[in-house]
């Protein structure tokens, strides 16, 4: 199985803190029906209102559902089902299904705690990068499966049918029929494990037919459905309530105020730009962007924007925008930014080291002001190898991307020039691709023909942040990708 789209100063006016991994996409996008609800349970919306969970409700994109003691059963718009178990958060940053299995069809889910079980639909069927479910240890990756997962204290996954992947930092384990695996943390590699995760049932909702979604073969053919038979719970003897373990944020919004960002954004007449940028920035309740406010002129202000996907770890954070305004008030096709506070300044005195990718926008492909092709979201990898000794006195960095987009991986190596501090611009670089796109010279449109920029943020320079951005013969590709020492 190809893992590789799931794998995580001195200057103030370019420090950086974090946004938010998610999906604010269209607000009253529908990604499936509460089919039954037992107990207290809840949905909030990505602007903050909650509502009661109840039989018929409808549940949107960026949704976030909580259960404390009670249990949710839930129709996906692609034929999924999803039960939920209690104590459980889970968030839809992405759900759309699309007729024929196109490309633009994605399911993007967070289970920031508790459990589900789920059987899958339609999405994810042809692409089986179009589906991830998401946990603060590691990210599953699936397609045609039915499987249980828990996400407290390390994640651990028990597939029925299927194979599901289970990817983080550390690696992937693919996970078979009638096994189990588990990641304990974000850094260490999945393994199987002989101990399942383990979902008590309730009869009132276990006991109804969770009937199966549309199952798929490696073909794509459909095979026999499955019910997932009732369980009779065991008699246990009254006890002390468990101890429900503290939640793990997968979002830490940053707060309001001045800070740096970095972008490159396309305009819907065509016209591409990008920069360093300092100002006030505001973000919705969810931890997207909303505008920046430029310090020093209202021409590169960068206001109304909704971002379709956006992601932060406690230090930094990115996102893209599908719509909003930007420089002299021009609409947006696409905008990627890197976002932080000046709060989070580089303390450090010197950068020595290696850094990984962990976490990317999804890349686009631009032509004309017109997105032709959309990425995965943190799907980008690399390296960046620095040697800045003295942020006072300047030095250099080197720098390999992988940028899958467009049904081609593009790979961009480099070495770029320390700027202003804790800042660097790309001064060469060589972009090459799997397919056509650099059938003629790819060629970085960065400020000064350069392909990246950047900064690094945290106390000691332990996050770095990008934009990429070039010509192909599919397109103007651009996107943000964030890396970790």
């Amino acid at each position: 199985m190809n893992h590789s789209h799931l794998r995580s100063s001195a200057v103030p006016m370019l420090a950086i803190a974090l946004l938010a991994w998610a999906s604010y996409v269209k607000a009253q996008s529908t990604a499936g029906t509460v089919d039954f609800v037992s107990g207290q349970a809840s949905i909030s919306s990505v602007a903050g209102q909650t509502r009661a969970a109840e039989r018929g409700a409808m549940i949107v994109v960026g949704d976030t559902i909580e259960t404390t003691r009670g249990r949710m059963q839930i129709r996906m718009v692609d034929g999924a089902y999803i039960s939920l178990q209690p104590q459980t958060l889970l968030r839809l940053d992405q759900y759309a299904s699309v007729a024929g299995g196109a490309s633009e069809e994605q399911g993007l889910l967070g289970l920031l705690r508790g459990g589900l079980r789920t059987i899958t639909g339609t999405i994810g069927r042809v692409n089986r990068a179009n589906y991830r479910l998401v946990t603060p240890t590691a990210t599953i990756g699936i397609r045609g499966t039915e499987f249980a997962v828990t996400a407290d204290n390390g994640t651990r996954v028990n597939v029925t049918d299927g194979t599901v992947a289970l990817c983080n930092d550390g690696g992937c384990l693919d996970i078979a029929a009638g096994q189990s695996g588990f990641a304990p943390d974000l850094q260490s590699r999945p393994t199987l494990s002989f101990a399942p995760a383990r979902l008590p049932p309730t009869a009132s909702i276990e006991s109804r037919s969770f009937v199966a979604a549309e199952q798929r073969s490696d073909s794509g053919q459909s095979v026999a459905l499955i019910a997932i038979a009732p369980v009779v719970p065991p008699v246990v003897p009254p006890a002390v309530p468990p101890v429900v373990p503290p939640v793990v944020p997968l979002v830490v919004p940053l707060a309001n105020g001045p800070g740096g960002l970095p972008l490159a954004s396309v305009t819907t007449a065509g016209a591409f730009s990008a920069g360093l940028l300092g100002g006030t920035l505001t973000f919705a309740a969810s931890g997207a962007l909303v505008q920046s406010i430029d310090c020093c002129t209202s021409a590169n202000n960068y206001t109304s924007g909704v971002s379709t996907d956006f992601g932060a770890d406690g230090i930094i954070g990115w996102g893209r925008w599908n719509t909003g305004l930007g420089q002299s008030g021009q609409s947006l096709s696409t905008m990627n930014y890197i976002a932080g506070l000046n709060a989070n300044a580089v303390m450090a005195s010197s950068i020595v080291g290696t850094y990984t990718a962990f976490g990317s926008t999804a890349p686009t492909v631009t032509s004309g002001g017109v997105v032709v092709a959309t990425g995965v979201s943190n799907s980008v990898t690399g390296t960046l190898t620095v040697n800045f000794p003295s942020l006072a006195s300047g030095g250099s960095l080197t720098y390999q991307l992988g940028i899958p987009v467009a049904g081609q991986t593009f790979t961009v190596n480099g070495s770029a020039n320390q700027f202003n501090g804790t800042a660097f611009l790309g001064s060469t670089s060589t972009i090459t691709s799997t397919g056509a796109g650099c059938t003629q010279a790819c060629a970085g449109n960065i400020p000064f023909g350069n392909a990246i920029q950047g900064f690094f943020t945290g106390a000691a320079a332990q996050r770095a942040g990008a934009n990429f951005g070039f010509t192909s013969q599919v397109g103007r590709v651009s996107g943000a990708v964030v890396f970790k020492k």
